[in-house]
């Protein structure tokens, strides 16, 4: 299969990595040290994004605020290539396959995987082996389309798992969106530690580490379906205020029954 990749930074740089050995691959990205990069270590890479046209699917790994703009310049000439975007939302590339030409397909995708490191020079090829990777059905969705989409994230090594806009954004909301707020709130109070904010165990440092998630990426996944992320964001208030509370009131069972939950659902992660 011919697959083109708009976008060459970890996610795009890693799939095109990952899926090379299987297929056609051709990048693009608008970054010519991205290209040039991506070139160095053997990718085939389009001096436009207009080129990417020719393959069989285009996957759309660019930033999140140009995911809908690339969706709509190559949806615009096509020629029946699936259009499989990996962004962390999912509500803005439905909305555009609602209004998008009839005779796109478009899938919405998103690999359960990554770094707080960005750019090319972080793409790693095993980065999705054994991971979610989620596909949103849209109105330019059909069997074969779906099944292109499939294909691509099980030849990168990843498991294939279905479901909604709606539901995909709700739950990122409460797993990606609540806890970058979480730890960003986390690491700002920790401030206060200094001057020992340097002696800081593992503990303070895995708790925070989504602290370090590039600024621009932090902003669209907070706003970007900010209902959902303030819901998610009150639920995790409201568990910290019942824990303050039964502080107060010296309730152990109770804050151990809390943890003992807390604990539950992580071991559901493996």
């Amino acid at each position: 299969m011919r697959i083109g990749i708009a976008g060459l930074g970890l996610i795009g740089g890693s799939l095109a990595l990952a899926l090379r050995e299987r297929h056609e691959v051709t990048g693009y990205d608008v970054d010519e040290a991205a290209r040039k990069a991506a070139a160095g270590d053997g990718i085939r890479v389009a001096a436009r994004l207009d080129d990417l046209g020719q393959a069989d699917a285009v996957v759309v790994a660019t930033p999140m605020t140009a995911i809908v703009p690339t969706l709509e310049r190559l949806a615009a000439h096509s020629d029946g290539a699936v259009l499989l975007d990996t962004g962390s939302l999912k509500r803005a590339v439905a909305d555009f396959a609602s209004r998008a030409p009839k005779d796109a397909r478009i899938v919405g995708g998103h690999p359960m995987a990554g770094t707080t490191s960005s750019g090319f020079s972080a793409a790693d090829k095993d980065l999705f082996r054994g991971r979610p990777f989620l596909l949103v059905p849209t109105e330019r969705s059909d069997d074969a389309a779906m099944s292109v989409s499939g294909t691509i994230a099980r030849d990168c090594g990843a498991t294939v798992t279905v479901c909604s806009a709606a539901v995909h954004d709700r739950a990122m909301a409460r797993l990606l969106a609540a806890p970058l707020a979480t730890a960003a709130a986390l690491a700002v109070a920790g401030a206060e530690a200094d001057p020992l904010l340097g002696a800081a165990g593992p503990g303070f440092r895995d708790s925070t580490r989504l602290a370090e998630t590039p600024l621009d990426l932090a902003i669209e996944l907070l706003f970007g379906s900010a209902k959902d992320t303030r819901a998610a964001i009150e639920a995790v208030i409201d568990g910290l205020e019942q824990l303050r509370d039964r502080l107060d009131q010296d309730d152990r069972e109770y804050v151990r029954n809390f943890l003992r939950t807390a604990r539950s659902v992580r071991d559901e992660l493996g």
